[in-house]
């Protein structure tokens, strides 16, 4: 049997065997990856899909300013000074020229070294990952994100490693790659990350760890930074100085394996002992200036949103339900400004602020006693406008400056009689049917408010009511006016305090809400006054200015005509007269300038307030203690007042003495004795309007009625002047007849003149008939009459007086008898006029009393 001869191979067979093996299994492999592929699509299409989706979203909306964080909110008073800075984080974003580029290196070395060759996809770094994934059985420990997918997962999605997250990263990626150019995108990564230490952004992170700038960064720093937003718990050198300093040379290394920095370069850099400065720039504390701004802030981004703002309710649902949608979007928008990214320049003027801050301090000096948080226990706390803009200047909210809490504007109190100019006298000025001569009777009603101190006038004007601040008369002006009406223009002025309460609630005549008042509503409501009637929708924000969306405020704001001008010049010309008059509870508190303002004193004096403005500014203060409590000797007059008399004395001195011109359709009559107007000149002049006038006439039944009082009270008036002129004839007949009396008692003798007197003296009893003088003046005439008719008669001529000399002659001496009933003659008659009587009266209420 022969021998077979074995083929000879030949060298490219024995070349080529492997070369098929390998793509042999490289093809099965794909075989088998396409087929497993496939069953992975198949099994989870949707959560595919989902992600593409969702990656195809976010990369629609993308915008650079997503790429940053929020910068410190910052708060300038009206010189552009900084008054406060609310801390976020101290975030500054940084253009990629203003990054080292030893860091921009650093990154690239230890993050992604293919990134500026793939397209958003490390496909590397990605099979890595997979094998890991699938040693793992199927946990994500290990990376393979590329620069590109960290920005979107740090931006856009969460911190966690699943594989929705990637896939989403996977499809992102190489879109952004194809929006922004590979600068942006490693300006983006330096500006997103976490460094530890509340350093977000490479920014704060160079200030905090080193106190330079991040385009200054040296190897070493650059190298440390990047290995702590690796890893920020476990990589931050202030908590793990060694295991920083371990990453920092790791990254080091790298930098050198990718030829970023020399060999020589390297060794220097890893030499380097690592220290960091911590340089760190607390916010500052807030104070009455920043806790205000905000929250005016807040307003304005709520209008921005287009919330209904609310003052006036009608049932306890439609409070509450506003109260919650007010509580919640509020506290969301204060919120926001805290959390950074905003510049908010305000109208506060810190001269201003200091001069109120000081004049409060000072005068409340002497109340020591602290409450038990350290706080004093008697607050004071005040707002000031300035009248030609309506932008609030100063604002304190208690004493000293270390009191977060803001008093202005965060706390409501009962504002007394401080508020009847504003719901009471210029609504019932409105009417036409009230003006500052018009009479109104005070006198104590059951169940009524009684006046402070006791007194009582009878009729009385509104000027002299306001000024005296006598309860009775604006308890029945608010009550003719209707309660709801009064309420109503405070809800125009933005009164805050206002509750479905004090819907038909009398006693708001006198400031008795519900909830209580606010010293920044009570500042803006006499600004109203000191305006011509317009309301300021101004606060004191001047600009608001967001990171993300420029100018955001609106500062165009109409005003809004709350009363007319007539009714503010006349009100402020009454208002003049608690300053000025003798028996106003402000009297003393004149600046030596035109001003107007009004005290306030609540039961018990618990609460304090005296509120007045010039042509310049308005201001109101309060005095009181946080828990309510009696303060016997302190009035709307005492501190208060004189804290809005030294205050406003300083920041009007030097200014153009200003007063209120007249409306034209404001004029001086002449009143009558019933406070109306008169042609006949008498002496006695007030205020009309004749816009009220005509509003009172285009009501014709109000008018009618309203005549009709007129016509009642005239009749009543004439009665009364008839009745008294009655009187005065019988006072004048008493007082003849008693003159005559005395005459005839006192004769000695009788002559042709004594019958003559005697029938003058009769005829002047008979008109005395039926008076209370009758009786006894006829009891004593009768006498008189008896003695003088008794007597010896004589001769006229027997007697003249005797000569004693030339011009002077001697009195004869007479004595006469008295008779029982005769009274003093230096006795006055009881009239009723003069001590004692009616028209008496002694003025109980001093001054700062109410």
């Amino acid at each position: 049997m022969g021998k077979h001869k074995k083929k000879r191979k030949s060298p490219w067979s024995i070349f080529f065997r492997p070369i098929k093996a390998i793509l042999f299994v490289f093809l099965g492999i794909m075989v088998l990856g396409c087929l497993a592929g496939g069953v992975v699509f198949l099994k989870y299409q949707n959560e595919i899909m989902a992600c593409k989706e969702k990656a195809d979203s976010i990369m629609s909306k993308t915008v650079k300013t997503d790429f940053s964080q929020p910068t410190d909110t910052r708060i300038y008073d009206s010189a552009g000074g900084l008054i406060g800075t609310i801390n976020s984080g101290h975030y500054e974003y940084v253009p990629i020229s203003g990054i080292s580029k030893n860091l921009q290196n650093a990154y690239i070395a230890q993050e992604d070294r293919r990134f500026y060759k793939h397209h958003g996809i490390d496909y590397k770094g990605l099979m890595r990952a997979g094998v890991v994934y699938i040693k793992n059985k199927g946990a994500i420990t290990q990376g393979g994100s590329t620069i590109t997918q960290q920005v979107i997962k740090n931006t856009y999605l969460t911190q966690e490693k699943t594989f929705q997250r990637k896939l989403t990263e996977f499809f992102a990626a190489p879109r952004m790659e194809e929006k922004y150019s590979k600068s942006d995108i490693l300006e983006f990564y330096c500006n997103t990350n976490f460094f530890a230490n509340r350093c977000y952004g490479v920014s704060e992170a160079s200030r905090y760890y080193f106190d330079k700038e991040a385009k200054d960064l040296t190897v070493w720093e650059a190298a440390t930074l990047a290995g702590i937003s690796n890893n920020p718990s476990k990589y931050d050198p202030v908590a793990h100085p060694e295991t920083s300093k371990k990453k920092r040379d790791q990254v080091i290394d790298n930098m050198a394996l990718c030829k970023f920095i020399t060999e020589e370069e390297k060794d220097n850099a890893k030499a380097q002992p690592l220290t960091v400065a911590k340089i760190y720039e607390p916010g500052t504390k807030e104070n009455y200036l920043t806790s205000y701004a905000i929250h005016c802030a807040a307003m304005e981004l709520m209008k921005n949103d287009g919330f209904a703002f609310q003052y006036v309710f009608h049932n306890q649902a439609s409070y509450d339900s506003y109260k919650e949608q007010y509580q919640e979007l509020y506290q969301a928008k204060s919120d926001m400004i805290r959390n950074g990214g905003f510049e908010i320049h305000t109208s506060l003027e810190t001269n201003i602020q200091n001069t109120l801050q000081g004049t409060i301090d000072e005068r409340l000096k002497g109340f020591k006693d602290l409450q038990e948080n350290g706080k004093f226990a008697l607050q004071g706390a005040a707002v000031c406008i300035d009248n030609q803009t309506g932008y609030v200047v100063a604002i304190v909210g208690g004493r000293g400056t270390d009191d977060e809490y803001n008093r202005g504007f965060l706390s409501r109190r009962q504002p007394g009689s401080t508020i009847k100019p504003l719901i009471d006298y210029a609504p019932a000025f409105e009417t036409g049917y009230y003006y500052p001569s018009r009479l109104v009777n005070d006198h104590l009603f059951d169940k009524g408010p009684k006046n402070s101190g006791g007194s009582y006038y009878g009729n009385v004007s509104v000027r002299e009511a306001l000024n005296r601040s006598l309860n009775t008369v604006a308890w029945q002006v608010l009550g003719d006016i209707g309660v709801n009406t009064g309420i109503g223009y405070l809800g125009k002025m933005h009164f805050a305090g206002l509750s479905y309460l004090d819907n038909g609630n009398s006693s708001m005549s006198i400031g008795g809400f519900t909830e209580g008042a606010r010293v920044v509503d009570m500042a803006k409501g006499y600004s109203v006054l000191a305006n011509k009637g317009m309301y300021s929708n101004n606060t004191c924000i001047v600009s608001l200015q967001s990171q993300y969306d420029g100018e955001i405020y609106n500062g165009n704001q109409a005003d809004e005509r709350i009363f007319t001008e007539d009714t503010a010049y006349m009100i402020t010309d009454v208002l003049k007269g608690t300053l000025e008059k003798p028996y106003g509870t402000g009297y003393g508190l004149g600046l030596g300038i035109p001003a107007a303002g009004k005290t306030g004193t609540t039961n018990s004096n618990k609460d304090t307030w005296f509120c007045g403005y010039t042509k310049h500014y308005t201001t109101a203060v309060w005095v009181g203690y946080d828990t309510p409590k009696a303060m016997p000797g302190v009035y709307g007059k005492t501190y208060s007042g004189r804290i809005w008399h030294d205050f406003m004395a300083e920041i009007n001195n030097g200014l153009p003495v200003q007063d209120w011109d007249m409306p034209a359709t404001v004029s001086l009559w002449n009143v009558d004795s019933r406070g109306e107007k008169t042609d006949a000149a008498t002496g006695n002049k007030d205020l009309f309007s004749s816009v009220a006038e005509s509003a009172a006439r285009s009501d014709g039944s109000k008018w009618k009625e309203e005549e009709e009082r007129k016509k009642l009270e005239s009749q009543v008036q004439k009665d009364l002047e008839a009745s008294q002129q009655a009187r005065q004839s019988v006072e004048q007949a008493a007082a003849s007849l008693q003159s005559l009396i005395g005459e005839l008692a006192a004769l000695s003798h009788r002559d042709s003149s004594t019958e003559e007197k005697i029938s003058t003296a009769y005829g002047l009893l008979d008109q005395l008939a039926g008076t209370e003088f009758y009786e006894g003046l006829k009891s004593q005439l009768d006498g008189a009459a008896d003695h003088a008719s008794s007597l010896p008669k004589q001769e006229d001529s027997a007697g003249k007086p005797q000569e004693i000399g030339p011009g002077v002659t001697k009195p004869r001496e007479t004595t006469a008898p008295v008779f029982p009933g005769d009274f003093d003659p230096d006795e006055d008659v009881d009239s009723g006029i003069g001590p004692g009587g009616p028209d008496s009266t002694v003025e109980a209420v001093g001054p700062g009393m109410e």
